[in-house]
């Protein structure tokens, strides 16, 4: 298993368009490692500089004790799977998964053997003789994850390889996805902008925007305790409530109401920005006795998730959402009460947008 280990890299393309920003990254032996964020962050460049596809204009890329960073794509020992998946049109699914043994100048019998090995793990066996033409897109997926396994490389780089699938055979796909990695053992890269697919699949998670790497962390820790707000904003299927609060003593003014402020945190501000993920903020159909002062507010709109639903409530001024059972569905127009559950409001500098640190009781 190989470790990645990305030192002070820096892509900048003509015209000046900085895509990579005096990136440090270290991607373990094995692990399956997520490069998340937007449109334009830097996380497809990030990957094809990996693979050799681009050129670094200064750092440097290590697998293992191997400086890559200049080193030609073919001599990397990478498998790369793309969006698209690149088969060739007129080769058969066997021909397909064996092309890269041929490039590499194997024998026709060991990398048909191959071939037939790899489709067999993937469920192909019955379609080695068909043209990608004839193949759903799940079918033309696991072929590109084939071709990619036979060479059995030291690295996978998967550049949005489920982005094309329809939405059940998406679901279907990151488990097979993830299973596969755990039994190979191979140390996976994977982009995506879609953050359900990060938070299911990947060991940790890079946060990216503009270049930079905005949050390092496992599924939990950024889901839980995003490190500023544009990570709060970027993860979650519901968006974080993120509301001006301020600071007095040992309690937060949020939404015309009062929230306990989170134990030990330190403010330079009495102005700060309040956050708390709708899963994580429960209603009240009256007044609670141990929050008398909790924000309260109308119901104003209602959307169905299925077995929950998000409840957005107007209050003093501002709109906070809830994402509550089905059965404990309230009303439009009600009036409700918000707390936080224990332990999950967060508050962050209004200046930088960063997490504001809790201080240690003991300390």
């Amino acid at each position: 298993m190989t470790r990645i280990r990305l030192t002070g890299l820096t892509k900048v393309f003509d015209g000046g368009v900085t895509a990579l920003d005096r990136l440090d990254l270290t991607v373990e032996p094995g692990e399956f490692f997520a490069l998340l964020g937007p449109s334009g962050c830097g996380k497809t460049t990030l990957l094809r500089t990996m693979a050799g596809l681009e050129q670094a204009t200064s750092g440097t890329i290590r697998f293992a004790e191997r400086d890559v960073t200049r080193v030609a794509p073919g001599d990397r020992d990478v498998a790369m799977v793309f969006q698209d998946y690149a088969l060739f049109p007129h080769m058969t699914v066997v021909d397909n998964i064996s092309y890269p043994l041929k490039v590499k100048g194997r024998a026709k019998p060991e990398r048909t053997a191959r071939a037939e090995e790899v489709g067999r793990q993937l469920g192909l066996e019955a379609l080695t003789a068909r043209r990608p033409s004839a193949l759903s897109g799940g079918q033309q997926q696991r072929v590109a994850l084939a071709r990619a396994v036979a060479c059995r490389p030291a690295l996978f780089l998967f550049d949005e390889p489920l982005s094309n699938l329809d939405a059940r055979l998406r679901l279907e796909a990151r488990g097979f996805l993830k299973r596969l990695q755990r039994e190979l053992g191979v140390t996976t890269v994977f982009v995506t902008h879609d953050q359900a697919e990060a938070l299911a699949l990947a060991d940790r998670i890079a946060v990216m925007e503009s270049g930079r790497v905005r949050q390092l962390g496992t599924p939990r820790e950024v889901f839980a305790r995003p490190a500023d707000t544009f990570v709060a904003n970027f993860i979650g299927s519901t968006p974080m409530n993120l509301v001006p609060a301020e600071v007095e003593g040992d309690r937060l003014r949020v939404a015309g109401g009062v929230f306990a402020a989170p134990q030990g945190v330190v403010a330079g501000s009495a102005k700060v920005t309040a956050g708390i993920r709708p899963e994580y903020l429960r209603l009240h159909d009256a007044e609670p006795t141990d929050a008398p002062d909790a924000p309260t507010g109308t119901v104003s709109i209602l959307e169905n998730l299925g077995a929950t639903t998000l409840v957005t409530v107007d209050c003093g001024g501002e709109s906070l959402s809830a994402v509550v059972p089905e059965d404990a569905e309230p009303a439009p127009g009600s009036r409700v009460w918000l707390t936080p559950q224990p332990g999950r409001l967060l508050v962050y500098d209004n200046d930088s947008g960063e997490l504001l640190p809790r201080r240690d009781p003991a300390g």
